[in-house]
């Protein structure tokens, strides 16, 4: 009778049995870096200026939210909608740069409407070795009619390379995405932003897709539908792959996570150098 660890070892080898086609260019030298989540951790809604602020300040990165306006503007928000000053909601692909700063004002401190270049611009005056991740989420607009939904994200993605340049942020920029011709958009343009293909919990087809597609790696939900182990995570670096773990806001879950050696993880506790909680 085989031993529950040789018969988890069968089930895992078979689980891979894809990944192992492609062939292996092993990263090297690889650390674990804590990036914020939604700008700030627990610093407050999330994917504020302020709360991006405290993120840069205290991880060694930030992951946001982004949509897009009318006049291709990004903003930070994991919500495509934007509430005006009646309380009503507008699908932010309906409102111009104009419209959005009015109804920022008009909400006083109960919103703020931050873009996406007032954070690169301050990364790159400030801190231009942190890391910043771009959750662009599956187009969901308020009505798909009347708009063409393979253009405005090409538009969201030809926006996030041109800001990348503006503000000389090569190789901190990531973009991670459910769709996978929205990465390959990018991927395909520039090699300066690294494009990894959102997963939730299917760790043998997320990471076909991204060695399939050429991306840099996978955007793996922790402890969502499925464990992910050390092996694993091994697998992925053997391939030349590299992987974000989010959202982690438990103590013990982080320290787990650091455990695996992944090469991001998203989450809202600070942590100090030496894996303490601060």
């Amino acid at each position: 009778m085989r031993s529950p660890a040789v018969i988890l070892l069968i089930i895992f080898l078979c689980s891979c049995e894809r990944i192992y086609y492609f062939p292996d260019k092993p990263l090297t030298g690889t650390q674990t870096v804590v990036i914020a989540h939604k700008g700030g951790g627990f610093f407050d809604d999330g994917n504020t200026y302020d709360g991006c602020m405290f993120g840069l300040a205290n991880f060694e990165g930030i992951e946001v939210d982004l949509q897009k306006g009318s006049d291709n503007v990004l903003w930070l928000s994991h919500s495509p909608y934007a509430t005006d000053c009646n309380g009503s909601q507008i699908c932010f692909w309906l409102l111009s740069k104009e419209k959005i700063m009015e109804m920022d004002s008009c909400a006083g401190k109960q919103k703020d409407f931050t873009r996406l270049e007032e954070i690169f611009k301050y990364i790159s005056e400030h801190c231009p070795g942190k890391y910043i991740s771009l959750d662009v989420k599956a187009w969901k607009p308020c009505s798909p009619y009347g708009i063409n939904i393979t253009r405005e994200m090409n538009l969201l993605a030809q926006e996030i390379i041109d800001l990348t340049t503006k503000y000389h942020l090569e190789h901190r920029v990531m973009v991670e995405s459910e769709t996978g011709d929205f990465l390959y958009y990018i991927k395909v343009r520039t090699n300066s932003i690294e494009t990894y293909q959102a997963v939730f919990g299917d760790f043998e087809m997320g990471i076909s897709r991204a060695l399939h597609a050429g991306f840099t790696g996978v955007s793996f939900e922790y402890k969502f539908k499925e464990e992910i182990t050390k092996e694993q995570v091994e697998l992925i670096h053997r391939k030349g792959l590299k992987i974000q773990l989010w959202t982690i806001g438990d103590e013990a879950v982080l320290k787990e996570a650091l455990s695996l050696n992944p090469d991001f993880i998203q989450s809202d506790i600070v942590m100090s150098a030496n894996g303490q909680e601060e």
